[in-house]
């Protein structure tokens, strides 16, 4: 059995064992996913259009030919090399398929991407209990933790300094997809004018407040002061930027921090003012009147059935792939039309 996590998955992707026959990369956070399979193809392959070099896979290729991943199993290569099956699953491969993945020699290098898959999952136990020869590795979204690590490497790699409350400002800012994480840090830290001095919280907040953050910040501003009939256009366009799970995910953050300020407000009877424009990590200033408004329209037990619609509804999105932005939608007019 082959786990491999963290730092020995990066290092695995980045130099793979000649030995290895498959990998399934799976779990929830599918821009690591996505990273690490494609670091791990172009490892093994110079040119991605070559199908005697890359062939690519998917559910609907097999639903529409279940002998497809038998047949390129099968196929060896004229060029005496491996030869890279990229399978993208969008649901568990049927029960002959994952036997053929093991019971054959295949000279090929097998590598599959899926999301989260459950520990009762056929596939994933057969390459959790298998030899050496099969690789998992899952990814799960990045902690602050890991953020923080990712961020302190890339300000050790550019020679650059950072004050810690622009640290803590733009970790909270970047949501938990890997890599949007690596591509907003280097997009921060690559500007022409930083070398030879430390950056600060406000220009990491300047920088933050990008087209991208207001659409997803705006809608969450629609869900939580109520104004259903504008969240779908405003989904919509948070689509061209976000995924549904990562929208999902920010809604729930959000609501999080509406209930630990509405515990503290009815609590110790403080102001919604005070209590937003102290709370930490801070909001941009120009939300803090949309929010102080948001700690009047929820209770506490309400912000808490928000929490439970969200982690149902990223449960669904997970059994449902193929619907998953139409159930995201649902859920997010669901939760703004809730009454107390």
């Amino acid at each position: 059995m082959v786990i491999l996590r963290n730092k020995q998955a990066d290092n695995f992707v980045k130099s793979p064992s000649a030995n290895v026959k498959g990998v399934l990369i799976y779990g929830q956070d599918l821009g690591l996913i996505s990273h690490r399979s494609s670091l791990l193809i172009d490892q093994m392959v110079t040119d991605k259009n070559d199908p005697f070099q890359l062939s690519k896979l998917s559910t609907e290729i097999l639903n529409e030919n279940p002998d497809q991943l038998v047949n390129e199993l099968d196929t060896y290569s004229l060029l005496s090399t491996r030869k890279v099956i990229h399978l993208k699953l969008s649901q568990d491969l049927a029960k002959d398929q994952i036997d053929a993945i093991f019971e054959k020699n295949s000279p090929n290098l097998l590598i599959i991407t899926a999301s989260e898959l459950k520990p009762t999952s056929k596939l994933r136990r057969e390459f959790e209990s298998n030899t050496t020869d099969y690789i998992s590795i899952p990814c799960y979204t990045s902690s602050n933790i890991d953020i923080m690590n990712i961020l302190n490497e890339k300000l050790i790699e550019k020679k650059l300094n950072m004050e810690q409350d622009a640290k803590e400002l733009l970790i909270h800012s970047l949501g938990d997809n890997y890599q949007n994480t690596l591509s907003e840090i280097d997009k921060i830290l690559s500007m022409n004018n930083l070398q030879g001095s430390s950056i600060t919280k406000q220009y990491v907040e300047n920088l933050v407040v990008d087209s991208s953050n207001i659409i997803i910040t705006d809608l969450v501003d629609l869900i939580f002061e109520k104004k259903t009939k504008s969240i779908s256009a405003c989904y919509q366009k948070s689509l061209e930027e976000f995924q549904p799970q990562q929208i999902l995910q920010i809604v729930s953050n959000h609501a999080i921090k509406l209930l630990d300020m509405k515990a503290v407000k009815d609590t110790e009877n403080i102001p919604a003012k005070q209590i937003v424009e102290s709370y930490k990590p801070s909001f941009f200033f120009k939300r803090h009147s949309s929010i102080q408004k948001q700690l009047g329209l929820w209770t506490l037990s309400t912000l808490s059935e928000i929490l439970e619609i969200i982690s149902d509804t990223i449960m669904d999105t997970r059994s449902y792939n193929e619907i998953t932005k139409e159930i995201t939608e649902r859920s997010l007019l669901k939760i703004s039309s809730l009454r107390n």
